[in-house]
């Protein structure tokens, strides 16, 4: 049976969330005031090109503990899990590559954050 096609960047947005969170609870652009340490915010970023359709995925990953080595530790789990990773659907297909992990910091100091950037090459056919 044939699945309803979805615009490319819902279709992504939903399959990377499903991945993402399998190591930490993750939230679209923004997460809500009462949400647990440590959790993730991503976006997703378009580009243009003739071949296929690029995206930029950033997660930002935030931990409210004077120790980092939790969210390294699911840093190291997010680019395990996402680099490389190939999928083929019925109407698209994707690659994702890992870019950077670059630390962010927080004007409230207490807050560490680290943020991932991984590049995805889509396919729809």
């Amino acid at each position: 049976m044939s699945e309803e096609k979805k615009k490319a960047r819902i279709f992504i947005r939903e399959a990377l969330k499903k991945e993402i969170d399998k190591v930490v609870n993750t939230y679209f652009l923004n997460a809500h005031n009462d949400t647990e340490y440590p959790y993730a915010v991503s976006d997703i970023k378009e580009s243009n090109d003739e071949v296929h359709i690029p995206y930029f995925l950033e997660i930002e990953l935030q931990d409210a503990t004077n120790n980092t080595t939790k969210i390294e530790e699911i840093c190291d789990d997010l680019k395990s899990l996402l680099d490389r990773k190939r999928e083929t659907t019925e109407h698209y297909a994707y690659v994702i590559f890992f870019d950077s992990c670059n630390t962010k910091i927080d004007e409230e100091k207490f807050i560490k954050i680290r943020v991932l950037t991984f590049e995805i090459k889509m396919y729809e056919y």
